[in-house]
């Protein structure tokens, strides 16, 4: 299909980030970093945007609380072509905030105050559903977990396959999830939910197939950062290497990686060819600083491989 429908339903914070955070304080310690900003983002609004610019008619269902982050959150977004008719003021919260402290090497840690995110329920999801039709919908679990579970239930009845960006990092039962389209955490989320650390190939595959077997999924996708992608199909595990780009800032990336690669998958290329064009685009968003500011467009990623041509990096696992 030419343009997508896609449903993204999860978080929207503004983002205060600390450059050169090179250790993470103890309590009582004081650590001296280099300049801070504040830039909108949160990993569905991430997810919402990289969407709409890899060429997909996007719809978010969400959460801002009554104040001026939550006016900039929603300009993004509509700048980016976003509809924003389905997001929730809600006038009992904040809107949601993350404190991300930025390695010189690119990794981040973050601490989230989901605020608003807090409150997103199931009837903000009906809402949409019943006056669209969505192609693909888009989640991850920077929301209330029941909603979660209602949101994949909600498109399950209505054959709407789902994607689960399984972040933030943490241990969830996984049953009520069953046959989900794709299920896809980075190595820190895939070690909360499994307690297998994805460190060698040998345990990542052990991870992917853990997760088949408890969620069924059609597909299971490890996001390995430097080492590229595992893919599992509950037959067999293959390692689809990335790009070697120079990494200043990694957030957002895994947002970006999911959502271009649901909107490839929607426009017809195979999941290797998706997989790849989705390691383009978030090699591009490592390479520059920011969240939302640093996702590329559909155009970026077409050259970024036109000028790569077939080469991908060297598998290292």
């Amino acid at each position: 299909m030419e343009k997508p429908k896609i449903l993204v339903v999860g978080s929207m914070n503004m983002d205060l980030f600390v450059e050169g955070a090179n250790s993470i304080p103890g309590f009582g310690e004081s650590i001296m970093c280099g300049n801070y900003g504040y830039a909108t983002g949160g990993k569905g609004s991430n997810q919402a945007i990289a969407a709409a610019l890899q060429g997909a008619d996007v719809t978010m269902v969400g959460r801002l609380g009554e104040d001026t982050n939550g006016e900039s959150l929603k300009n993004e977004l509509k700048k980016a072509g976003v509809h924003t008719e389905y997001i929730v003021t809600d006038k009992e919260k904040q809107t949601g905030l993350a404190l991300m402290l930025l390695n010189s090497d690119g990794r981040y840690v973050s601490y989230v105050a989901l605020g608003a995110n807090g409150s997103i329920c199931a009837e903000d999801v009906k809402a949409a559903l019943e006056a669209e039709k969505f192609d693909m919908v888009i989640m991850q679990l920077e929301m209330p977990l029941e909603n979660v579970y209602r949101t994949y239930e909600l498109a399950k009845e209505r054959d709407i396959p789902v994607f689960l960006d399984a972040g933030p990092a943490m241990s969830i039962p996984l049953e009520r999830l069953q046959g989900l389209y794709i299920l896809s955490p980075n190595e820190a989320e895939t070690e909360a939910l499994t307690g297998i650390s994805p460190d060698t190939e040998e345990s990542a595959v052990e991870a992917a197939k853990w997760l088949y077997d408890q969620a069924r999924p059609q597909y299971v996708i490890l996001k390995l950062g430097s080492r590229g992608a595992l893919l599992y199909d509950g037959k067999a595990a293959e390692l689809i290497p990335c790009f070697k780009v120079k990494a200043v800032d990694s957030t957002a990336a895994g947002d970006t990686f999911g959502a271009a690669l649901a909107i490839r998958l929607c426009k017809g290329d195979s999941m290797k060819d998706a997989i790849r064009f989705a390691h383009a685009a978030a090699g591009i968003c490592v390479s520059r600083m920011g969240a939302q500011v640093s996702i590329p467009k559909e155009t970026e990623v077409a050259a970024f491989l036109e000028k790569e041509g077939g080469s991908h990096g060297k598998e290292t696992v």
